[in-house]
């Protein structure tokens, strides 16, 4: 059974594995996807200190339709919790509806914390 994984084996890793996808490399999962390098950066510039409300749903207006579920998650994440005193405001921001729209159509690849920072940036 070499190459071959148990089930025991198996119990252990992410869902993502078990559906077949992989994460690893400087590889997009979905061709739309850029690649995992560009995911990194604009990871970081959302959560960077000098980060605004402004600042991420540019990024995501310009660059949006090639993030992966954890950066649409990020980027929820990060406008609800820089933006809190401006949430009426944002309610009204096409830009936040796209991303709606983009949590919308990555609820079945959101990890379980990718699921929470949602649940949580619209809670708030």
């Amino acid at each position: 059974m070499r190459g071959r994984i148990s089930h025991r084996q198996q119990r252990g890793r992410s869902p993502q594995h078990h559906r077949g996808r992989s994460r690893g490399g400087n590889y997009p999962s979905k061709s739309s996807e850029a690649p995992r390098a560009q995911q990194i950066a604009w990871s970081k510039q959302m959560t960077s200190q000098d980060a605004t409300v402004n600042s991420v749903l540019s990024l995501f207006a310009a660059h949006g339709q090639r993030f992966e579920a954890r950066n649409v998650a990020t980027t929820a994440h990060r406008i609800a919790k820089i933006g809190r005193k401006q949430s009426h405001r944002l309610k009204q921001d096409n830009r936040v509806k796209a991303l709606v729209t983009a949590c919308l159509n990555s609820l079945n690849d959101f990890e379980t914390q990718h699921l929470a920072n949602v649940a949580w940036a619209y809670a708030t």
